[in-house]
């Protein structure tokens, strides 16, 4: 059979079962020769790109285990909770490290714990005890005959819209930022912020029409959202602010934003193209490519995918799709987080370090995404300086022809992939993926 190597530029750029435990790396596994970067001269990691989104309120995993991961999101209240030493220990430990604080400025809680355990949240939401909060009502989502917007259970939605009430000569929004700035952001512990609850349109609000205004008329969501209405104008006006208090902050927006005008790095995706929770892969990798490639964003850009992978149909299916999630993750510059059955257990997979080759042990890429193999074929390729990573996004398998022989990597958690042979040629399962090195 003949060998073809067809490369062109993409421009769109329940059983359960056990499930794979984090695993310890180990100097055996590094056998391959080969010379690895971790941080190139420009200052950017090298990939994989890997990231953790632990957001359990009760514990924080050892140092060691955290500092695994090149991002790493924990909730802000942790500024308040840990001695600053930790996070110190997680930049010793990993060089490579940016810390991003998870904050939700959207959903007003109806209860909170103590203060002392809660500092950020008591003063974002002006509690005065744990029952009784004296935030601006005129600040709250509200319908005109004064019900409460809720997106969240027990919670109501604050109005971010640019067209809010005032109270004290301020917007929602611009209070918003400044507390972000003025709480958060100065205790000089983050890299960042990463922003829940943050996109053109919320599409789990209880309500598809509200006063956003405070003048008795309820608009509907036509009037109130998209790229261009007054909820993306209010969050326009908060990054602004956000931008200038914070000019060398990464914030990353979870959710479904347009980035406008250099404010935002980047933006996160939950459940990235993981069908078991109806996501469709195909499109989610369409977006994740587009966006990351686009405009609006400040360069480079910070990119975040998310998958919890704590159930599958087999152990071997969990990997398959670790595989796959990652190496889709690498058509891009983005990090990958893991996780295992919800957002406070960690995960870490072969391919996130070459089976402990080290951190970015792929180098930086050398050329575009593109397709591999005949003309039509759904398997997608992108060069690194240490390897290659393909990745099958369709229904069917692939036998894929390499134009040179590459070497598995030799890994402990599924070695009937990574066996660390070499070969120029693999079959590719359906939402599947693979990572080669090169053998010179």
């Amino acid at each position: 059979m003949s060998r073809i190597l067809l490369v062109v530029l993409v421009t769109t750029s329940s059983l359960s079962c056990a499930a794979p435990t984090a695993r310890e790396t180990t100097a055996d596994a590094a056998s391959t020769a080969m010379s690895l970067p971790g941080m190139p001269a420009t200052g950017e990691p090298t990939f994989p790109r890997t990231a953790t989104y632990y957001l359990d309120q009760d514990r924080l995993p050892p140092m060691d285990e955290l500092a695994r991961y090149d991002l790493v999101v924990l909730d802000h209240e942790w500024a308040h909770r840990v001695p600053e030493s930790y996070f110190d220990g997680l930049r010793s430990r990993n060089p490579r490290v940016r810390l991003l604080a998870y904050m939700n400025l959207v959903d007003l809680p109806g209860a909170l714990g103590s203060p002392g355990y809660w500092a950020d949240r008591y003063a974002l939401w002006q509690f005065d005890d744990p029952n009784s909060s004296a935030f601006p009502e005129e600040w709250l989502a509200t319908t005109a005959s004064g019900e409460p917007v809720s997106e969240w259970p027990r919670t109501t939605m604050a109005n971010l819209t640019d067209v809010a009430p005032r109270v004290d000569g301020r917007i929602y929004a611009e209070y918003a930022a400044e507390w972000v700035a003025d709480q958060v952001w100065s205790t000089g512990i983050w890299d960042g912020v990463l922003l829940d609850v943050w996109g053109d349109r919320i599409y789990s609000a209880d309500a598809d029409a509200w006063d956003i205004d405070g003048d008795g008329v309820d608009e509907p969501d036509s009037q109130i959202y998209g790229t261009d209405g007054p909820w993306a104008r209010g969050l326009t006006v908060a990054e602004r602010i956000m931008r200038e208090r914070m000019p060398d902050a990464i914030i990353v927006a979870n959710g479904d934003r347009s980035p406008v005008d250099g404010l935002l790095d980047g933006r996160a995706w939950e459940s990235f193209a993981d069908p078991m929770v109806e996501r469709d892969p195909g499109m989610d990798l369409d977006r994740y490519l587009e966006t990351s490639a686009g405009g609006g964003h400040r360069s480079p850009g910070v990119w975040m995918t998310i998958d919890r992978l704590g159930t599958g149909r087999s152990v071997a299916d969990t990997y398959r799709r670790a595989r796959f999630f990652l190496t889709a993750t690498l058509l891009g510059d983005g990090y990958w987080a893991p996780m295992l059955l919800h957002y406070g257990s960690t995960a870490y997979y072969d391919e996130m370090d070459g089976a402990g080759l080290g951190p970015g042990y792929l180098g930086l890429p050398v050329s575009e995404v593109g397709l591999q193999g005949d003309a039509g074929r759904t398997v997608l390729r992108r060069d690194f300086e240490n390897g290659i990573v393909l990745v099958n996004s369709g229904d069917n398998a692939e036998h894929v022809y390499l134009e040179r022989p590459y070497r598995h990597l030799q890994g402990t958690q599924d070695p009937s992939v990574n066996d660390g042979s070499v070969t120029d040629e693999v079959v590719l399962e359906p939402l599947d993926g693979l990572i080669l090195l090169r053998t010179d």
